[in-house]
């Protein structure tokens, strides 16, 4: 009886310590992967490394590839979680492909206020934009990739709407969001005016909050 007791014991033990184990290497990476955004703010992604990150992270630079297998992918899942279509407005982009009156000019509206004011905010984020336009890396590209997967569901669900109308949704949409993006980066990078707008200021801000909502609502009011 004794002796049975025991081995339950050490049954026990074994699964704590491993359980342990396992913890321990989800916290040292979920630790890697937030070092890579702390080397992106401090150095730029001209200095990321696995020395870099390594240090930022307080592990042994090794681990970038016996947990990872590579520092690009390393990099990739990081960028991922930080993406605004992939991570940020995950929630809102469910919300929109489930409406059960279908997409609504307010939705479209919101979520691209949230990108707008996301972009003006996050200069982790706005780093790794500019590195996605300047640079052709194969985890940049999965992460352009990954985010029209994501428009062609939105898509699929909206465009059924301006079928017979003359609205190119795609286009215009393109337009906004790229302009969205350009303004938030200029104005970020130099802090110069564009059309004598200053985005970095609250009037200035509001200006474009307000045209995205009234291009918007015009799409719409062209199909009613």
């Amino acid at each position: 009886m004794v002796n049975i007791l025991m081995e339950e014991q050490d049954k026990t033990n074994i699964r704590k310590r491993t359980s342990g184990k396992i913890k321990d290497k989800e916290r040292t990476k979920n630790r890697m992967i937030q070092a890579v955004g702390k080397v992106i703010l401090k150095k730029g992604y001209t200095g990321l490394n696995a020395t870099a990150i390594a240090k930022e992270a307080g592990v042994d630079k090794s681990l970038v590839w016996a947990y990872f297998g590579s520092l690009d992918n390393l990099v990739e899942i990081y960028i991922l979680q930080r993406d605004f279509l992939n991570s940020i407005a995950k929630g809102s982009i469910n919300y929109i492909l489930t409406e059960d009156d279908g997409v609504s000019s307010k939705a479209i509206s919101a979520l691209l206020h949230d990108q707008f004011n996301t972009l003006m905010d996050d200069k982790i984020l706005q780093k790794i934009i500019h590195w996605e336009i300047g640079e052709n890396k194969v985890f940049l590209r999965n992460l352009a990739d990954k985010r029209e997967e994501i428009g062609e569901a939105f898509f699929k669900i909206a465009e059924p709407k301006f079928t017979n109308s003359t609205v190119d949704l795609r286009g215009t949409l393109a337009l906004l969001i790229a302009g969205i993006y350009y303004l938030a980066l200029h104005g970020k990078a130099n802090g110069s005016l564009f059309c004598g707008i200053d985005v970095n200021e609250p009037e200035g801000k509001e200006r474009i909050d307000q045209v995205i909502t009234s291009l918007i609502e015009h799409l719409f009011n062209e199909v009613q």
